[in-house]
Order: C-alpha cells, then sequence, then structure tokens
C-alpha cells in the first residue's frame, strides 16, 4: 500500500448483507506489478451484454454461464438514493477490480468483512443505456476525483471502493453523479487479458511513436494487433502520454470501441471456439449485483442485439485543476459542467450538452488516440 492510500481517515463499514447466488469461481493470484495497473478492465463488462445477444441459439449454454456469475447484495439506504429514471433507460455501474489474494469479492461481502484494499477498483464507468436500446453513453470517472466519501471524507473517489466495498461504492457514485445506479457490474484484470486472447487480439491505430518510461514499452506508429499483456499495457499507460491519467482514460474508451467491433464480427459470432473463449472469459471473472437476475440479463441482451459501437458515445467527466491535496495527486472536477452532463444523460440528450460545452471530453476518432 501506498502512503497516498493511508491517508483520509478511513472508517470501514461495519456490516454487510450476505451474497446471493453461488461464490466466485477461484481467482488466478494477480502477477506481480500489475495489481496496482488494471485501468481500462471494465470494458469487457459492456460487452458481455452485446455477446449474448448476439448467440441466441445457445441458449442453455449461456444460461448456464449467467447463472454460475456470483451476486453481492448491496446494502443502500432506499430513502437517500436518487429517483429512479422514468421509463425503460437504466444505467449500469461497472468497476474494474483485481483479485487480490484473498477471498473474492462475492466471498468478502458475505463474509461481512471487507478487507480494506485487498480489492482496487481504479476503472470507473457509467454506462446509460436509453429507453429505446438504440443509443448508449459511457462516461469515465478519474479515479483521482477528489470527492466526500461518507465515513472515509474527502479522498480520491476509488478510495470508496477499495476501503468500503461495492455497497459504498455505488453509494458514492449515485452522490457524485445525481444518477441511481439500477446494477453494478465488477470484473477483476485476468478477465480482460483472457477475453482479447480469446478474440485472437484487438486492432488498435497507433496515431505516433511513443515511449512508456513506466513499463518500458516503445509504441510504433501504425495499426497493432493487441491481446494478453500487451492489451493490458495499452489500456494502463499513462507516462508518456500529454495528459496523463485523462489520455489514458481516452485509451480504455478506445480499446472497448474496438473490442465491441471484434467482439460482434462476424469472425468471432460465427466461430464456436472464439465464441465459447469470449462467453468464459467474460463470466469466469465477472461479479454482479444481486438484483440483476439471469432474466434481466438476458432481457437485456435481446434488447440490445441492434446496438453497435457506432452509437455509443464516450466521454469523461469534465475537470477543473489537477491539485496536491494532503500530499496527494487529485483531480478536480469542475461541479457545475459535470452536473450538466449527468443530468444530459439522465434525459438522453448528451448531443445538447456536446452541443453547449464542446467535444473536449468527448473520444475521437479510432485513429486520433495517442
Amino acid at each position: 500500500m501506498s502512503a497516498n492510500d493511508t491517508q483520509g481517515g478511513a472508517k470501514e463499514p461495519s456490516s454487510f448483507k450476505t451474497v446471493s447466488g453461488r461464490h466466485a469461481p477461484g481467482r488466478r493470484k494477480a502477477e506481480t506489478g500489475w495489481v496496482s495497473h488494471h485501468q481500462g478492465l471494465v470494458a469487457v463488462l459492456m460487452l458481455g451484454t452485446l455477446l449474448l445477444a448476439s448467440c441466441g441459439g445457445w441458449a442453455v449454454y449461456l444460461n448456464s454461464k449467467i447463472a454460475d456469475v456470483p451476486r453481492v447484495a448491496l446494502d443502500l439506504d432506499e430513502k437517500r438514493r436518487p429517483q429512479r429514471v422514468t421509463g425503460e433507460a437504466i444505467n449500469i455501474l461497472l468497476a474494474g477490480a483485481d483479485a487480490g489474494d484473498g477471498p473474492s469479492i462475492a466471498e468478502a461481502v458475505e463474509a461481512g468483512e471487507w478487507p480494506a484494499y485487498a480489492h482496487r477498483s481504479d476503472t470507473i464507468m457509467v454506462l446509460h443505456l436509453s429507453a429505446n436500446r438504440k443509443e448508449a453513453t459511457l462516461v469515465s470517472v478519474p479515479r483521482d476525483a477528489w470527492v466526500d466519501i461518507e465515513g472515509i471524507g474527502m479522498s480520491k473517489i476509488n478510495a470508496a471502493f477499495a476501503k468500503g466495498g461495492p455497497s459504498l461504492y455505488v453509494q458514492t457514485l449515485e452522490a457524485f453523479s445525481g444518477l441511481r445506479m439500477d446494477h453494478l457490474a465488477i470484473i477483476d484484470w485476468e478477465g480482460f487479458k483472457e477475453l482479447t486472447s480469446a478474440l485472437g487480439g484487438v486492432p488498435v491505430y497507433i496515431p505516433e511513436d511513443i515511449y512508456d518510461p513506466s513499463q518500458k514499452v516503445q509504441w510504433t506508429k501504425g495499426e497493432q494487433e493487441l491481446e494478453g499483456k500487451k492489451a493490458l499495457q495499452y489500456v494502463r499507460m499513462r507516462y508518456g502520454l500529454a495528459n496523463g491519467d485523462f489520455d489514458r482514460i481516452k485509451r480504455q474508451q478506445n480499446f472497448l470501441r474496438q473490442t465491441m467491433k471484434q467482439l460482434l464480427s462476424n469472425g468471432t459470432t460465427s466461430n464456436p471456439l472464439r465464441l465459447t473463449g469470449a462467453v468464459e472469459a467474460i463470466t469466469r471473472y465477472l461479479t454482479v449485483d444481486s438484483e440483476f437476475s439471469n432474466g434481466n440479463i438476458r432481457g437485456l441482451a435481446l434488447s440490445l442485439r441492434s446496438l453497435s459501437e457506432k452509437n455509443v458515445t464516450f466521454l469523461t467527466v469534465p475537470q477543473a485543476r489537477y491539485d496536491t491535496i494532503e500530499g496527494q495527486s487529485v483531480v478536480i472536477i469542475d461541479e457545475v459542467q459535470t452536473s450538466a452532463l449527468f443530468q444530459a444523460v439522465a434525459n438522453d440528450d448528451v448531443d445538447g450538452y456536446i452541443a453547449e460545452y464542446g467535444k473536449e471530453g468527448v473520444l475521437g476518432d479510432e485513429r486520433s488516440v495517442s
């Protein structure tokens, strides 16, 4: 644990509700040096529902895989939560988390004792699906956003999950965004590696030669097929990028977009072996909330069968500035613009938000991401 992680006077929640469903399958120990660098791993969560929607002929197989996904019950005060969005629109809070060395996330919640920093979530995304399911918006939240977390105080937003677990994570993101999170989905980084390998790699364009001094990786301009460790190096890169974490978020979003393309291509959906590998990679390392039933997942998958990456808008929460507080490098969020962004998301009017505030936080085309 770093010095930064110990700051903030964390007060750990005293109780958790029990898990509903099976225990998480055994997780493999994370490779040395990768545990705290899993940015972008949550990308596969959104892809899971799209994959299920494309495989109607495998109903029995898919049902068994969905049933094996462990669930966690969330302990939230309904009186303090935002109102549900009217109509059929839905918000899903996504988390990329490392497996850690101890019990799985589901097992930790069931035991009622959340081990602080045993599981981290440095990748935070809010997925909004429009009522007609023809459009989607994915909003990334910087892990270093400086916010007020109940029981902890002012801290980096990723401390909500690391110190408090899934319930505090949902509570914090609902307070931050003003949106009610209808569901929670968590995946660890091992699943991300396996998915990219199962797909036979994901094509990504590197617009210019660039060196990552932290990972000691030289990226060469041009098209590259990324999978496994190389894919993780792409989404975790921060040093060497002009805008640090914000450029890393763009890489995460870009890789998600490219993975969606690959996942929905005929080369995947018509290849039983590749399809099986993708399904297993997603479900083996996935954890969802206890109200996200098998039927909910199947229904959502079917409703998304016509959604493509072209209908997904990727944005990042706007920042006011970088700062150093209590020895920590943090991101100060532009509260007014952030409020406008999430209100636009709730109203399915992201185009109106972009017209007013510009495209600075909007992901550019696939050949422009550093």
